[in-house]
């Protein structure tokens, strides 16, 4: 069927265009899908270094300076989690020029620079998706589902067609997708445990200790923290909506790339990207 539907495509300008047309609307959900994961996974990134740090100064209380060091020192680890953020950033930002100039190869005019942009993107992306697949932040069953699911290689494609890239790389890009709905996952529980260890050590240390003793010397900052750490985490919250999202964008590819037309999906998976930018940028304002 997906044989055939490749050599009729040619002699049906509408089913092409129509092909065209869906895939736009998937690359656009791509690259919104893209923009917000990266700046959720900042915001993330900066919740597990603020959560490690806190730990720190809880743990050196009261300690000597040798001990104090000896503490330090036993947080090292936090640098190897930041690298495990950094690169999952990093292969959402591929994915997102993917998604990006997929969209420039329903042009029948896009050059041989543009061709090569997209099997440069892919190609980055598998590789690192390789990396990610054995990141410490999942589980050994997360491990070993991306390990059965592997990415296949990533192939050239001579042809600027639309057709071509989606038979070339439909399977590849659609692992990708998968490597980052698992990571997601996972960088949620972090957030998580991270946002609960923060919260109790900020309520005792910055709210329950200073009431206790009648030393709040600025009542209304003593509010605002203490409305921070009440309120639920919008990181987390928003990480299981870019996880969802991730699932959601990966369905819909493997749709376009076998032929099938759903427009009706395909529009909510963008809406549903957008979405996920405006609250990315919201959490990121309220940060700064």
């Amino acid at each position: 069927m997906r044989l055939l539907f490749l050599l009729l495509l040619p002699l049906c300008p509408a089913c092409a265009s129509v092909t065209a047309e869906h895939a736009k609307k998937v690359a656009a959900a791509g690259t919104a899908w893209g923009r917000a994961t990266d700046a959720l996974l900042l915001s993330a990134e900066e919740i597990a270094i603020d959560a490690d740090s806190a730990r720190v100064l809880s743990e050196g209380q009261g300690l000597a300076p040798d001990a104090r060091r000896r503490v330090f020192e036993k947080h090292a680890g936090v640098a190897q989690d930041v690298a495990d953020f950094e690169r999952l950033r990093r292969h959402a930002r591929l994915l997102t020029r993917y998604f990006r100039r997929l969209g420039d190869l329903s042009d029948p005019a896009v050059d041989r620079a543009a061709d090569e942009a997209i099997t440069r993107a892919a190609g980055a992306a598998a590789d690192l998706g390789r990396e990610l697949s054995g990141s410490t932040l999942l589980t050994s069953s997360e491990r070993d589902l991306l390990g059965r699911t592997a990415a296949l290689s990533v192939r050239g494609v001579r042809e600027h067609a639309l057709a071509r890239e989606l038979d070339a790389r439909g399977a590849a890009i659609a692992h990708e997708l998968l490597v980052q709905q698992t990571l997601l996952e996972a960088v949620r529980r972090r957030v998580r445990a991270d946002a609960a260890s923060t919260h109790e050590l900020g309520m005792q240390r910055d709210i329950a200790r200073p009431y206790a003793e009648n030393a709040v010397a600025d009542p209304p900052g003593w509010i605002a923290l203490r409305r921070r750490y009440t309120l639920p985490h919008a990181v987390s919250d928003a990480l299981a909506d870019a996880g969802d999202t991730a699932s959601r964008l990966r369905a819909a590819w493997a749709a376009l790339a076998e032929g099938r037309l759903d427009a009706a999906a395909w529009s909510a998976v963008l809406a549903d990207a957008e979405t996920l930018v405006l609250l990315a940028s919201a959490i990121r304002d309220v940060r700064r």
